[in-house]
């Protein structure tokens, strides 16, 4: 019986209506001052006309120093209200955020899990010929990636933002380290057509070899995730201007709109409300690339234009 009584009262308690509430309150109380002080004043001049008294000794920069403070006082409190006000609303969207990768992570998790457990009751209940158990056992396969892969950018996540993680930076050639990386993970991106160029034959940088393989492989697998097209393609570019070195990841995949470019390398942001994935594999991204004191920015005509994902590094062999 009391359930919809405490319901409908709890937006009393809603940070919102307590800023406004509070703005208002802050509000009437200065027109209140105001007006009395101009009543106060009026008063006293009347009185200073009446008996002939000197105005000058009637406290006038007293009452413009308090006057000032007050005002200042006033400000203070506004400033303080602001600043409580865009802390919460960004709580807000961090929280609307969580939420949505708890759920879409939740998601991910039990898909692979639940298919898993359909293909091994077909096993236990049913003698498959050879064919079928291979072709089962490939779907299995693919599932436990999956499964794999979600636990491991939860895993990395945790490892790049503690304070005490340090990147194991070794001298090797770029141009090798991106070859082997294909040659080694076919199978991962079997949905689609990877291909690399560059225009340097060589390159020696300090790269750690564990992160920037995760670099690849996360701006990879988005491309073919978000990708509707019948011949899903993935071009990778190395390149060097001036002092810098560019590593492109071109798709023919979904695009992105204006908005969204901006906001695609935030932790748990998503592009749009059904789309697969955890939300971190781009916020992943993003911190590799600063550990190689390097950027990462996006690029797209817009929606149904694909993207171009751009790491840029400075080039340690030109001084």
């Amino acid at each position: 019986m009391n359930t919809p009584i405490m319901i409908k009262s709890r937006w009393f308690y809603h940070p919102l209506f307590i800023f406004i509430f509070s703005l208002l309150a802050l509000g009437s109380s200065l027109i209140i001052y105001i007006r009395s002080y101009l009543r106060v004043n009026a008063a006293l001049e009347d009185l200073v006309l009446k008996y002939h008294l000197n105005s000058q000794s009637m406290m006038q920069t007293e009452t413009w120093i308090l006057v000032l403070i007050l005002s200042l006082l006033v400000a203070v409190i506004l400033a303080g209200l602001l600043i409580i006000f865009i802390y919460y609303q960004k709580m807000i969207q961090l929280y609307r955020l969580q939420q949505n990768f708890i759920n879409g992570f939740t998601h991910e998790l039990k898909t692979p899990i639940a298919s898993l457990q359909l293909f091994l009751e077909t096993f236990t209940r049913h003698e498959l010929p050879r064919e079928e158990q291979l072709k089962y056992l490939e779907y299995m396969r693919r599932d436990t990636v999956r499964l794999s892969d979600n636990v491991n950018r939860i895993l990395n996540l945790g490892r790049l933002e503690d304070r005490n993680f340090k990147a194991d930076f070794i001298e090797q050639d770029l141009v090798i380290l991106i070859e082997e990386f294909l040659k080694n993970t076919p199978h991962l991106f079997e949905e689609g057509k990877v291909t690399f160029h560059s225009e340097v034959k060589s390159l020696i940088l300090p790269i750690d070899t564990a992160l920037f393989e995760m670099l690849m492989m996360n701006l990879i697998t988005n491309a073919l995730i978000y990708n509707k097209s019948k011949e899903k393609k993935v071009e990778i570019n190395l390149s060097i201007q001036d002092n810098t070195i560019f590593l492109d990841f071109k798709d023919n995949g979904m695009g992105l709109d204006k908005s969204q470019v901006k906001k695609i390398f935030k932790k748990f942001y998503q592009v749009g409300k059904s789309t697969k994935g955890s939300g971190l594999g781009l916020y992943i991204v993003h911190s590799i690339a600063k550990l190689h004191r390097g950027e990462i920015h996006a690029y797209s005509l817009g929606v149904g234009a694909g993207s171009v994902f751009r790491v840029s590094l400075k080039n340690m062999e030109q001084k």
